[in-house]
């Protein structure tokens, strides 16, 4: 096992540990996660991106077209308290000593379920790690993704809420929860 390997694995572990022992209520819940790349890195930087949106998907897509593009865009099987979210998404090539290189993100995330008998309350949290492919190989970028409480539920009005920003590469994940 590989001292990454190794790392991610205690990192979910004690965020498994730490992770409260809420009154879960068991309920299947989905989350929706869209990836938008900045066009224009340098008009990004300057941007200044809602922490929350409000609309459905094709509301969040249609209000950043001119800026961005969509790098992807997911709905989660059912979710339960302390489930790993898992996404990928990238490219290997063959670089030029023969090795692969990679290009893309790949994140963890963990979903805690922290209801009680009274209100709803979930939050998100993880690690990404940025790849970038380049001849010589590839450059990681990892991130810590902090703990981000997610709106109410709901199948009839998205609240997304901005989970990562990251103004040097482009990029931003919202997320949102019903």
């Amino acid at each position: 096992m590989s001292v990454t390997q190794i790392r991610i694995s205690l990192f979910v572990g004690c965020l498994l540990t730490m992770s409260s022992t809420s009154l879960a209520t068991n309920t299947e819940r989905h989350v929706n996660l869209v990836a938008l790349q900045a066009d224009d890195v340098s008009a990004f930087k300057a941007a200044n991106f809602d922490s929350i949106i409000t609309g459905n998907l094709g509301a969040l897509i249609t209000s950043f077209e001119k800026q961005t593009h969509v790098m992807f865009s997911t709905r989660t099987a059912g979710l339960l308290d302390r489930d790993v979210i898992n996404v990928q998404t990238d490219v290997l090539r063959l670089a030029s000593d023969n090795t692969l290189a990679n290009g893309g993100f790949n994140c963890r995330l963990i979903f805690d379920d922290e209801s009680d008998e009274d209100s709803a309350f979930y939050s998100i949290s993880g690690i990404c790690d940025q790849l970038v492919a380049s001849a010589s190989g590839t450059t990681k970028k990892q991130t810590i993704i902090k703990r981000t409480m997610l709106s109410d539920p709901s199948e009839a009005f998205n609240v997304w809420s901005k989970l990562y920003e990251d103004k040097e590469t482009g990029l931003i994940f919202y997320v949102d929860i019903d």
